[in-house]
């Protein structure tokens, strides 16, 4: 669904240092570069400071310049503070497989305490909901598991807190252990739809891509999608080509498309439901999967001031927030909690985590180094793409290569085995399981 081969970098670049050792600024106290959510805007903004503190590679420099950071002094007094809803990364791209697939079920969520990368002194991970960022104190509060107010401090704070959608488009739960009881209970209920059959309501992204999953897993049980536009991915800024072509895909599979209907759920005491139609037609079905495209952004602890008319986050070129107050030039957002224009993908939200992530890293180098010519490293939005898993097939579009492409020989490139969590998370941001988490 948000992943490309153009999406997503093959490899990292070492950005050129010089003499590491005559490079540490002077410090005065430990500095806390805060991320709120880490999904994969926050986890890239992670991985992006971590590395540049160490003097290593960073993930997807070969999307930028960052040549001011060439020569810059060294930055290593500071530590990286996460504070995340969840107990570990979910790789949202992959659910209409997690929850449809009990096999793939538990690899797409990994604890945070089970990643490599993570494992180290200088970050520290902290499960909770932000409440309230006051910038002129600099301080975040939030809410632990127990309920209780907390307060953290801050230097800088990258905001990735990304989107909230409704369950089964991403997991309900924070944690791992009754996520995977939902995802069971959910695939079970698949099962069990056999007769009636599954409907499938909104022909997005999400959409096309459980109603083809589900087809193909369950090739007995009959699957409609129903979109209310004449096309499906009507919201984005895709060929026409591309959207015809989905719409073929996922007729070859099996599944029913009805377009331009409007469509009112009702469920009677016996568990099933009844789809009805604005034309006054109804289906009876054993299971609705709702696929819409409402999402509200998790921003409703951030003030007014800085929100668009939507709830977003607005930002400037340099993906600091753009608010007209001296305090926030301390705060910065990343991935689609922002309200950059664009496609919502997980590869576009890394590569905006990896600018964040610089430009919170050059700031604090300027803050002791007022003789550096500090730089920020600007976003530069990317062209729309996507491509689409379609049940055994997927097409793709980039508007900088070969237009749109399409077919069964495509899935393992782009998606793998389980829609990109191995082949293009583990290889684009380096991330690696410990050994006794692999099995978790």
């Amino acid at each position: 669904m948000n992943f490309d081969q153009k999406d997503v970098p093959q490899q990292t670049v070492k950005i050129p240092r010089g003499d590491i050792s005559q490079r540490h600024y002077s410090k005065t106290r430990k500095r806390r570069v805060v991320i709120v959510g880490c999904s994969y805007a926050g986890m890239s903004a992670t991985l992006t400071l971590a590395a540049l503190k160490d003097g290593l590679p960073i993930p997807f420099a070969s999307y930028g310049n960052y040549s001011h950071l060439q020569e810059a002094p060294l930055a290593q007094d500071f530590n990286i503070t996460i504070v995340d809803e969840r107990d570990g990364f979910f790789h949202s791209v992959g659910a209409p497989l997690a929850h449809i697939s009990p096999a793939k079920t538990h690899m797409m969520w990994k604890l945070y305490r089970g990643f490599a990368e993570l494992k180290r002194p200088d970050i520290n991970f902290i499960q909770g909901a932000v409440t309230n960022v006051i910038s002129e104190s600099q301080t975040i509060i939030y809410q632990d598991l127990a309920g209780n107010p907390q307060t953290l401090d801050y230097d800088y704070i990258i905001i990735s807190s990304g989107l909230r959608r409704p369950w089964p488009v991403v997991p309900r739960s924070r944690k791992m252990i009754s996520y995977l009881k939902d995802a069971s209970t959910f695939a079970q209920r698949i099962t069990g739809a056999q007769k009636l059959g599954v409907v499938v309501i909104g022909g997005g992204a999400v959409g096309v891509e459980f109603a083809g999953k589900i087809q193909t897993h369950y090739a007995g049980t009959p699957v409609t999608l129903i979109h209310s536009r004449d096309q499906l991915l009507s919201n984005e800024p895709l060929p026409e080509e591309f959207k015809l072509k989905a719409l073929k895909l996922l007729q070859q599979e099996g599944v029913k498309v009805i377009l331009n209907q409007r469509v009112k759920v009702e469920e009677p005491p016996d568990g099933t439901h009844y789809v009805r139609f604005n034309d006054g037609g109804r289906l009876h079905t054993a299971m609705v999967i709702m696929a819409t495209a409402s999402s509200t952004p998790a921003s409703q602890f951030l003030p007014c001031s800085v929100l668009s008319n939507t709830g977003t986050v607005n930002v400037d070129s340099n993906l600091r927030v753009n608010a007209g107050q001296d305090t926030m030039a301390r705060v910065f957002a990343a991935g689609d909690i922002t309200s950059l224009p664009g496609i919502k993908l997980g590869g576009t939200a890394m590569v905006m985590g990896s600018v964040a992530g610089a430009n919170a890293y050059a700031s604090l180098i300027a803050e002791h180094n007022p003789s550096w010519p500090s730089a920020m490293e600007p976003y530069v939005q990317m062209k729309p793409r996507m491509a689409l898993s379609v049940g055994n097939n997927a097409v793709c579009y980039s508007s900088s290569d070969e237009g749109v492409r399409f077919g069964d020989e495509l899935v393992e490139p782009l998606f793998g085995s389980d829609l990109g969590w191995s082949s293009k998370l583990y290889f684009s941001l380096n991330l690696e399981i410990a050994h006794e988490y692999l099995n978790i």
